[in-house]
């Protein structure tokens, strides 16, 4: 069965790595890859201090918790995972898919369920493009040139505008003034109240909890910045991975609440249009070409099957290239490239080309996830002229609106894996969705479900065909 399209606009998320794509997310990663569900019925805490058991409505979407605080334990060592749908995705600095593209990054014990990622020291050069926003603007890693405007000014770690708030160090009952504009509620009433600061509700478990500041780093409200790269000598405005001084992944990670563009992109079902094919069967179908959409792609294991680690009854199982819910050798990254005059159209199967896994329900690592990645046949597009918004749009991260019920994919990454959203509303979780918090929270966030009432969000190689495959 061909892989499904999806389609973003042309300036495809290179996000987490020209490999991974997003098939649900708002980022097309450069490896074709994606970003949630549980079943556990039990009593939650929603803003105000009120106890609600089993569903009491998809909640007000005030307080969203933040996906890469709440589900990190439910990581893979390249900061993925995937829900019941099986579509692996990322939250938030996407190690592995840096690693293989050469991103200032260094790796022990690569490939295995031990492998770590370390920033290195001295000298930086610039990121890589390692995806595309579905607005057709590029998500480069978390290293840009130290004046905006300058290729010889240097290299240096770009700063997010975003901080936890100093203003709510002990109740939550008032939004940052981003919040505020986006979703149009100045004060909040008594019942829209979030929990109490505590040990088990700490500051920057929810969206909210952080503020934007103008002009306080480098990069603006929407987490990017018009400056020059490698790939857009002339300028281009252009997103970035937000790391702290200290490596660790900095709010709000690759897109903040909005797009700064018209986000024409997304996952299709087909191509209803007529389109030039730029890659696919493993080879380059044109000459040779300079545009950033289609040459930023990780193409040099698209011949590779997709491979994981897992947990079986304590004993980390693997490589294998097959598994539970993915009984067929699938290839890795992207498969096809095809572009029109107004969009790039990426056919992947979700599925990286580094090692994925393995997943776990708790920080000791002794309780198996359940969830397993598989192939999500899926096309997406973006935009190849991408324009600013007169009107910004939600880009599902950050405050994300009371109508949201699950992560939002942002961007696709250069290898077709997807990016998901920050956060997710807390107020009235289903039953069926409903973790307690104080016991179960790492289930909660192992399974990317969706975060309402007090918990409103959770997510929840092998033999290689190497072939002559062009690209990167």
């Amino acid at each position: 069965m061909p892989h499904a399209l999806r389609r973003l606009p042309a300036a495809l998320f290179s996000l987490i790595s020209r490999t991974l794509l997003l098939t649900g997310g708002v980022v097309l990663i450069a490896l074709g890859c994606s970003s949630a569900t549980s079943t556990t019925t039990t009593t939650t805490t929603t803003g105000g201090g009120t106890t609600v058991t089993g569903w009491t409505g998809g909640g007000d979407g005030i307080w969203r918790r933040n996906a890469v605080y709440a589900e990190t334990v439910t990581f893979d060592p390249c900061n993925a995972h995937q829900p019941g749908s099986g579509e692996y995705h990322y939250h938030d600095n996407p190690v592995c898919l840096r690693y293989q593209l050469g991103d200032n990054i260094t790796g022990t014990n690569v490939g295995t369920s031990t492998a770590t990622y370390t920033e290195s020291t001295g000298t930086h050069t610039h990121s890589p493009i390692l995806g595309w926003s579905y607005d057709g603007y590029p998500v480069y890693g978390p290293y840009g040139y130290s004046t905006a405007t300058s290729a010889t000014s240097g290299v240096r770690r770009m700063v997010s505008s975003y901080a936890l708030r100093t203003d709510n160090t002990t109740t939550r009952t008032s939004l940052p003034a981003w919040a505020q504009a986006y979703e149009g509620v100045t004060t909040l009433t008594s019942s829209q109240y979030g929990p109490a600061v505590s040990a088990t509700y700490p500051l920057g478990r929810y969206v909210e909890d952080y503020a934007y500041t103008a002009n306080s780093g480098d990069l603006d409200q929407y987490n990017g910045r018009f400056c020059v790269t490698p790939d857009f000598p002339s300028g281009t405005y252009a997103y970035f991975v937000t790391i702290d001084a200290s490596g660790n992944a900095a709010f709000p990670y690759y897109l903040g609440p909005q797009f700064y563009g018209t986000a024409s992109g997304g996952k299709v079902t087909s191509i209803a249009e007529a389109t030039t094919t730029y890659y696919t069967n493993h080879a380059l179908q044109t000459s040779t070409s300079t545009t950033p959409q289609l040459v930023s792609w990780l193409l040099r294991y698209t011949a590779q099957y997709a491979q994981i680690l897992y947990d079986n009854n304590g004993t980390v199982t693997g490589p294998t290239t097959t598994w539970t819910g993915n009984t067929s050798q699938t290839d890795a990254d992207v498969q096809t490239i095809q572009y029109s005059a107004n969009y790039v159209y990426v056919s992947m199967s979700g599925l990286a080309s580094h090692m994925m896994g393995p997943w776990f329900l708790n920080a000791a690592k002794t309780q198996n996830f359940p969830n397993r990645p598989t192939n999500q046949n899926a096309i997406s597009r973006f935009p190849l002229n991408p324009a600013a918004a007169a009107t910004k749009t939600s880009a599902g991260g950050g405050a994300q609106g009371r109508a949201h019920r699950r992560a939002a994919h942002r961007a696709l990454g250069r290898r077709g894996v997807g990016v998901h959203a920050a956060g997710r509303g807390e107020r009235g979780l289903p039953a069926h969705r409903v973790v307690l918090l104080e016991r179960l929270e790492g289930l909660a966030r192992a399974w990317h479900g969706r975060d309402r009432g007090a918990l409103r969000g959770r997510h929840g190689a092998g033999a290689q065909r190497q072939q002559a495959a062009g690209g990167q």
